[in-house]
């Protein structure tokens, strides 16, 4: 076995063990394994958001992986949730998606959206759709109505 003493004497030997190292990894395709994607990160729907099935919504959200991914309404418990349909394939990394809510969705508080397949998978919050027209609006993307002028004071 080569002493320390001894591999400084043949500096060429070190550098030779590393390139060949390198060529193996090169050859074989053995690296260090790589981290996993970062899931994308929604911004809306936003948690406990209420939409009413049958009006069209802006599905956002960042750090989307680039390709083709799967845009799926899922529904149920945040720890079982299970898919509802498929919305779209979408580019991961585009940011967003119109998306009209099928007017026949039931009544449910428990759904959420995922974007892409695991382990690059990202989840919406849980909110609400309601097809009875009487839920509160989205806190996002939907304005107040314009306040009405106050009357003019007239002089008899």
């Amino acid at each position: 076995m080569e002493t320390l003493a001894t591999a400084r004497r043949r500096p060429h030997l070190v550098l030779a063990a590393a390139v060949l190292a390198l060529a193996y990894s090169a050859v074989t395709g053995v690296t260090q394994p790589q981290p996993a994607a970062a899931a994308a990160k929604f911004a809306q729907p936003i948690s406990n958001a209420v939409w009413e099935a049958g009006m069209t919504y802006s599905i956002m959200w960042t750090d989307g992986t680039p390709g083709s991914r799967s845009l799926r309404l899922m529904k149920g418990q945040a720890t079982a949730l299970q898919q509802v349909a498929r919305i779209a394939t979408v580019d991961g990394a585009s940011g967003t998606y119109e998306w009209t809510v099928p007017a026949d969705l039931p009544t449910d508080d428990t759904y959420a959206i995922a974007l892409g397949t695991p382990p690059d998978i990202g989840y919406s919050g849980q909110f609400t759709i309601t097809r009875d027209g009487n839920g509160a609006p989205s806190p996002v993307g939907e304005r107040p109505p314009a306040p009405m002028p106050a009357p003019v004071p007239t002089r008899p």
